[in-house]
Parts: C-alpha cells; sequence; structure tokens
C-alpha cells in the first residue's frame, strides 16, 4: 500500500515537472537525459521520493508501471486541454501508513532502539560536535589505536549508558503506548494529557541527558589526535 502511494506521489511529481519545463511525452519518454535531469530535480526538491526512486531503478516492472501510469495521465491532458486535479496529492499525510503502527508516535526502528538502549538520534549534538560515542569508539578501537586503560575507561562509560538508557527507554515506550491508548480509546483528557506529557518529556530528557553524558566521558579519556582520527572515520568533516 504504502509503495502504491508513493508510486502516485511520483507520477504528480513528474507530470509537474515535465510541464513545468514545457516538455512533452515524447521528449520525456525518449531523451533520457531529460528523465535524469527531472528525477533529479524532484530528489533535490523531494526527498521523500528518494527511497521509492531507488525502488524503480531497481525493479524494471516498477518503472514500466511507472512510465505507463505517467504516459497515460500526460495523454490525458493533452486530450482534455483540462488541467489534472492533484487535490488527493496535496491532502496526502505524510503520515499515511503509521496508522497501522502498536504505538503511532513511535516506528518500530524507535521503538527497538529505545528498549535496546541505542541512542536513536538523541547524542546527535555530541557526536557531531567532536564528541565521540562510547560504542563506536570501541568499534573503532583498532584503528584508534586505543590503549587497555582506554579501552577499559570507556567499555565502562558504555556498560553504564547502556544499562540505564534501557530502563529509561522501557518507561518511556510504556509512556508513549499509555498516550496512544487513551487518545485511541477516546478517554484522553486535558488533565490526564498534561500529566503523560509531562512524564513524556521527563523521561526523554533523563535519557538523552544518559547519552550525551557518556560522549563526555568518551571524549574525555581520548587524545586530540583519536578525536580527529575519529571524526575521519565516521566521515565527518574535519571542523576542528
Amino acid at each position: 500500500m504504502k509503495t502504491r502511494v508513493l508510486v502516485v506521489a511520483l507520477l504528480c511529481s513528474l507530470v509537474s515537472a515535465v510541464y513545468a519545463q514545457n516538455n512533452n511525452v515524447e521528449q520525456f519518454l525518449h531523451d533520457q537525459s531529460l528523465q535524469d535531469t527531472i528525477i533529479a530535480t524532484i530528489v533535490h526538491n523531494h526527498s521523500l521520493m528518494s527511497k521509492l526512486i531507488s525502488k524503480v531503478s531497481e525493479n524494471p516492472q516498477l518503472h514500466e508501471m511507472v512510465i505507463q501510469h505517467l504516459t497515460r495521465l500526460l495523454k490525458d491532458r493533452g486530450t482534455t486541454g483540462e488541467e489534472h486535479d492533484h487535490t488527493s496529492h496535496a491532502t496526502m499525510s505524510h503520515y499515511t501508513g503509521d496508522e497501522t503502527r502498536e504505538i503511532k508516535a513511535l516506528s518500530k526502528a524507535e521503538t527497538d532502539g529505545l528498549l535496546n538502549g541505542e541512542g536513536v538520534g538523541l547524542a546527535i549534538a555530541a557526536e557531531l560536535n567532536h564528541y565521540p560515542g562510547p560504542r563506536h569508539v570501541l568499534d573503532l578501537s583498532d584503528q584508534l589505536q586505543l590503549t587497555d586503560a582506554q579501552k577499559k575507561s570507556i567499555q565502562g562509560a558504555f556498560d553504564r549508558m547502556h544499562t540505564k538508557a534501557m530502563e529509561l527507554g522501557k518507561e518511556l515506550v510504556e509512556k508513549e503506548r499509555a498516550l496512544d491508548k487513551a487518545f485511541a480509546s477516546t478517554i484522553i483528557t486535558q488533565k490526564s494529557l498534561n500529566q503523560l506529557t509531562r512524564e513524556i518529556a521527563e523521561l526523554r530528557g533523563k535519557l538523552r541527558d544518559v547519552h550525551l553524558g557518556a560522549h563526555i566521558e568518551a571524549r574525555s579519556v581520548l587524545t586530540p589526535q583519536q578525536i580527529q582520527s575519529y571524526d575521519r572515520l565516521r566521515g565527518y568533516a574535519p571542523t576542528m
């Protein structure tokens, strides 16, 4: 279902792009350079389409289906001379498909990450400002030439972080589940909403503090050269 929705959205984007550049059907279908240019434009301006475009390029049947639908849409427009109705595309929510989630506010990946004590993006402020994450430092221990003392210190930082993060992550998931159920059952009140959102915010703050603190602890035992090597190995631009 999600793929079909994305296909429709891609078709609408392609139609708009073709006509925005005053190109006709035949030119689009037979000009590979034009197709590449339009698709590249869509990827740049519609980042949510990148995943679908990747699938289209890897799947000949899906690619053919896209071309067939595009051809029909363009020919219909050329025959009637009327603008296509883009209402459904314009009003389509990017939450489409998420209504089947067990906890609507959390994807399965986010839920699993929280329960497993993973960072789930909570430590980006540290990671991208030259405060290495203990898990990744341990994974890169050979390349970073960690001493035994450094490995022991960073392993300790990771273990403490991971234990606390799993504990807080479980609590956070349960609070999000409670909030979801309260809305789903229509028993939510302003009072219960205020209580749950405060608890969720507090837990998320504590969890972020745990992850960011582990990055501070990891940095404290690394040399400046190791930190620079870490950033390079992780693919970050050198800004130090």
